[in-house]
């Protein structure tokens, strides 16, 4: 269906009334969580808020629009053969993640479900986290590349891969500033991808493998793995 001025006027103003509410959801909400829950539920608590206001609040928007989840990134059909950028991105970025991985700063900071040397448990727990941490890079993903870059495409173009990478640098003021730089690069370059492939999965596959690797490095260091 052909989109008139006026509806792509309404469509930008709606993703960009519900990206503010989404971004402060996600960013507050681990605030509400008890003082007395364990490590685990908390954790679990954040990455269902993350999964909250970064997918579910922006789906229901896309709902509301009378859009499709495959117009803000949800489309399989026709990407089959763009899993080759991403792979030769994953390649680019293991080298840098296999020798941060070496340093205090990174195995203080990784696994993100917080893990010591000779702590009990650890597979147990983890088993129950990486699920929920892959569903938080679905969302993550849906939201920056899928919301924000598809959603206001229509009316601003390319610009909105600029736009949508700003706030995802400021979700990385927590992490080291290296990382956080990073995010620039990876915001422009994944959007760049995800407006012209018109698809956010190869994306999450990029992200959960990057992920896997900080974890699996993190772990290995600290003797869980080798």
């Amino acid at each position: 269906m052909t989109q008139t001025t006026d509806d792509l006027d309404r469509r930008t103003i709606v993703v960009i009334a519900i990206a503010l509410v989404s971004l402060w959801g996600g960013r507050f909400a681990f605030n509400w969580r008890s003082d007395d829950w364990s490590r685990l539920t908390e954790m679990s608590w954040w990455a269902g808020s993350q999964i909250v206001f970064y997918l579910v609040l922006p789906m229901a928007a896309v709902l509301v629009l009378g859009m499709k989840p495959a117009d803000i990134g949800w489309r399989v059909r026709g990407t089959s053969h763009d899993w080759k950028k991403y792979a030769a991105l994953f390649v680019i970025a293991a080298p840098f993640v296999i020798v941060a991985s070496t340093t205090a700063e990174f195995q203080d900071r990784y696994p993100l479900y917080e893990i010591y040397p000779g702590q009990s448990g650890v597979w147990r727990d983890l088993s129950i986290w990486w699920p929920l941490y892959v569903a938080q890079f679905v969302a993550i993903e849906t939201f920056f590349r899928g919301y924000l870059v598809l959603g206001l495409a229509p009316k601003i173009g390319r610009l909105s891969i600029l736009v949508a990478t700003i706030p995802y640098l400021m979700i990385h003021f927590v992490k080291p500033p290296t990382e956080a730089l990073a995010s620039i690069v990876g915001g422009i370059v994944m959007g760049t991808l995800a407006y012209r492939t018109k698809s956010v999965w190869w994306g999450v596959g990029l992200h959960v493998a990057v992920a896997a690797l900080m974890d699996v490095m993190s772990l290995g260091h600290k003797g869980f793995i080798w």
